[in-house]
């Protein structure tokens, strides 16, 4: 009875987790009219008037009006602004400059960039659709504003200055940014950092998806926000994506970084882009991302020197709800990599020389989890292919969206492959202990093995090196009186880690990409299982 009561205990604790990290119980709560700090509730105050009716290339008095409200806006709360035109493509300029006196009054400056269109026509199953741009990019312009009236607060502190753009035409063929980048290269001449603000989706963690080359000193800077949120991965997802940013185009210029939302490509391009369906969560989570950021770069004077972000090391880095962004150099990660690869090797031999399983078992049980994973993404892409014929379109891996029935048909994927996993699981450990352990093994010679290839292939493994880090250090745990708690705790982590990664890559990729999704939660579920039944029936002694 003792175990039924504490695998139930254990299975509550980690279904909440499962549910709080998928429904984003962690971002932050919005803040208030009233309040000193970044407030969502002013920025939606702003997102209201920009998003009241279109304002595409295809709507140029509303896209007018846009342009001169933040025009206005930028002006009352104290920046030198002008709208500056090129043809029909109206760009908005601001610059403020630090109080403190320079003999040559050379300042280095902060650019933050957003776009004032919204969606020109797109069509959804036949219908054409005009977005509102409340979160592509009244997200973005609301937030700058924001930061904007609030970095005015403690100017008397700042070393740099804060430069501003918001370009007009982004959503066809970047026209701002091309424009302001020939006819008004000065601008740019003394940026050391830019933070582009986007949106993907309407809800969800305001992501770093893409950096600049050489990220460690722009991470070390971003280390300032305990909210900071992003995966060194996600350029490499981003890179496939059939989207483009403003920055995108001068990344390679100039140092910074790419911060979106990216839930609900529904809505993304869609009438439903509309003020009613804004996330004040995920707003409040641009503003205390990138408040501190901005304060750290205005009032720290190492970054005077204009070119102190260029010329960097690449980082390897992905965050943790509460915690921040965890980095590496690739060193530092090649090394760690090392390490617990030994670990594996050194467990898996300790195990074998001890008489708790055989060699034959462990190739057995390999065959089984291999045949699992087969079963995950087999499941996964004969659900996105039939999502596809259910609605009458062709299916594609990236972006396959705007359908009928994909929460549902999601749903019962995932459930069907946990369904499908469970019952491999016991019917190949039924007969005792070493099929356990073997099964245990085996999932750490899978890791081994893809984990290898990954870093080959694309020099990141963390969501595979955490999982066999957990495996290693769980194993020695399952039978102490309290090892049932402390296998817990670990799997808490693990999953506050790798869920998030692994709900925002399903948003990039979208539901043709269900095999990838159910793979790697997948590997999450089977080294995850052995522990937790080894803690709650101790089956191994």
């Amino acid at each position: 009875m003792r175990y039924r009561i504490r695998l139930l205990s254990i299975s509550i604790l980690l279904l909440i987790t499962v549910v709080f990290i998928l429904e984003y119980l962690w971002l932050p709560h919005p803040e208030g009219i009233d309040s000193k700090g970044f407030s969502a509730a002013r920025v939606s105050d702003d997102i209201r008037i920009i998003s009241k009716e279109p304002h595409s290339l295809e709507h140029p008095e509303a896209r007018s009006e846009v342009r001169e409200y933040l025009h206005r806006r930028l002006i009352d709360i104290g920046y030198e602004a002008y709208i500056k035109f090129e043809d029909s493509i109206g760009n908005v300029f601001a610059t403020l400059s630090p109080l403190i006196k320079k003999a040559d009054n050379n300042f280095t400056y902060i650019l933050l960039m957003a776009h004032l269109d919204s969606r020109h026509a797109y069509e959804v199953n036949g219908e054409t659709n005009f977005s509102l741009g409340a979160a592509d990019d009244g997200y973005g312009l609301g937030t700058i504003l924001e930061l904007a009236s609030n970095a005015v607060i403690y100017r008397d502190k700042w070393i740099q200055g804060v430069k501003i753009l918001f370009t007009d035409g982004e959503e066809k063929d970047l026209n701002g940014i091309k424009n302001a980048l020939e006819f008004n290269s000065e601008f740019f001449s003394d940026v050391g950092f830019i933070i582009n603000l986007e949106a993907r989706g309407m809800k969800g963690p305001a992501l770093i998806f893409e950096t600049s080359p050489g990220s460690d000193k722009i991470i070390d800077l971003i280390g300032s926000s305990k909210s900071a949120a992003g995966y060194s991965i996600s350029s490499y997802v981003y890179s496939i994506l059939p989207n483009y940013t403003d920055f995108s185009l001068i990344k390679d210029e100039f140092p910074g970084v790419n911060i979106a939302v990216l839930d609900n490509l529904d809505y993304y391009h869609t009438s439903e882009d509309k003020f009613d369906n804004i996330s004040l969560p995920s707003i409040q989570h641009y503003g205390n991302q990138t408040e501190p950021i901005i304060k750290r770069y205005l009032t720290d004077e190492i970054y005077s020197d204009v070119s102190f972000l260029k010329n960097g090391r690449d980082l390897i880095y992905f965050s943790i709800p509460f915690f921040g962004i965890v980095s590496f150099s690739k060193i530092t990660y090649t090394i760690l990599n090392i390490i617990v690869l030994i670990l594996l090797i050194l467990s898996i031999s300790f195990f074998l020389s001890r008489g708790m399983g055989s060699i034959n078992g462990l190739l057995c049980k390999l065959f089984v989890v291999i045949l699992i994973i087969v079963i995950a993404a087999s499941t996964g892409h004969l659900s996105s292919y039939l999502l596809a014929v259910l609605n009458g379109v062709n299916y594609k891996f990236i972006a396959l969206a705007h359908l009928k029935y994909d929460s549902l048909v999601l749903w019962i994927s995932t459930i069907t492959t946990i369904a499908i996993i469970t019952l491999i699981f016991y019917r190949t450990i039924r007969k005792g202990s070493d099929n356990l352990i073997e099964f245990i093994l085996a999932t750490e010679v899978f890791l081994i093995l893809s984990g290898i290839i990954l870093i080959i292939y694309s020099g990141e493994n963390f969501f595979i090196l955490l999982p066999a880090l957990f495996s290693v250090v769980a194993k020695p745990f399952a039978n102490l009186r309290w090892g049932w708690a402390v296998v817990t705790a670990l799997s808490i982590v693990l999953l506050f880690t790798l869920l998030p990664f692994i709900h925002t890559l399903y948003m990039a990729l979208y539901n043709g990409a269900l095999s990838i999704i159910l793979i790697f939660s997948t590997i999450v579920y089977i080294v995850l299982l052995p522990h937790i039944y080894r803690v709650t029936l101790k089956l191994v002694k």
